[in-house]
């Protein structure tokens, strides 16, 4: 039983480039390797900033690539997703059909539970778990399925990731959101993605956990002053959750390499 994740694919439209680069051609390299993997994962989810700039050719495109890959895929949005367009083009079962201003939905047909949670604030970077109506639904989906081992999904880390210029913003209300997930030992998980590299958190039993862009990135190095000081290249990757027979699970990031093959790191 496993799951694979992607995030931040950052499509833009055909002939535009993201950070000096295409990002589509990479999003279809990992999914010919998430293809390959065996045995086969049940499902993958993408962790938002499916598009970059949120247009509906963004996300057609986005549509055309995943049609490659030999998994349903479910979504989330991020920060540089618009809700309306996603909803237009990507298939219903791509956002379990979510109605309202939010993008939150639980997927029930598979060994491992996947609770998605839209947490994006009206400001542009962090996150928000402030609205008390997210609150009752999240304790009210995962009350009803406790004995189903839970993938909790999020766009940005709901913890401290050590990134200054990341973490100044913060994400509102993580005190919150970890105390409804502790009293759910069946989450194992809580993934995100935004700040496309890996971070991890230790809760209560759950791992909260970051994967890889699937687009070469560049992250900011810092200083103990704060200052950011310079870039440093990051692979594309993505990562595959894994629950074994005992009821461990096990994450592994994979990462392309310069001849082009997805390796586990």
């Amino acid at each position: 039983m496993s799951v694979v994740q992607l995030t931040d694919t950052h499509i833009v439209s055909d002939g535009v480039q993201y950070f000096g680069k295409d990002t589509a051609p990479y999003l279809t390299d990992a999914i010919a390797a998430v293809n390959a993997l065996e045995p086969r994962p049940d499902y993958a989810v993408v962790t938002g900033d499916i598009a970059n700039f949120g247009a509906a050719a963004e996300y057609e495109r986005f549509v055309s690539l995943m049609d490659a890959l030999q998994l349903p895929y479910f979504v989330i949005a991020g920060n540089h997703d618009d809700r309306d367009r996603l909803r237009e083009v990507l298939p219903l079962r791509a956002f379990g059909a979510a109605s309202g201003p939010r993008l939150r939905y639980a997927i029930e047909d598979f060994p491992i539970r996947l609770v998605v949670l839209d947490a994006n604030a009206p400001r542009p970077w962090p996150g928000a778990y402030t609205d008390r109506a997210a609150t009752e639904w999240l304790e009210r989906t995962l009350a009803a399925r406790r004995d189903v081992p839970t993938i909790v999904a999020v766009h940005q880390p709901p913890f401290r990731t050590g990134l200054h210029y990341l973490d100044v913003g913060g994400f509102v209300g993580q005190r919150r959101l970890r105390a409804v997930v502790d009293r759910h030992p069946q989450v194992r998980r809580v993934i995100c993605g935004h700040i496309h590299c890996v971070r991890c958190a230790q809760w209560k039993v759950a791992l909260a956990v970051s994967a890889p862009s699937t687009a070469p990135q560049k992250i900011p190095l810092l200083f103990m002053d704060r200052r950011i000081v310079g870039l440093r290249d990051e692979s594309p990757g993505f990562s595959v959750h894994a629950l074994s027979a005992d009821g461990i699970m096990n994450t592994t990031v994979y990462r392309r390499d310069p001849a082009g093959r997805y390796l586990p790191t």
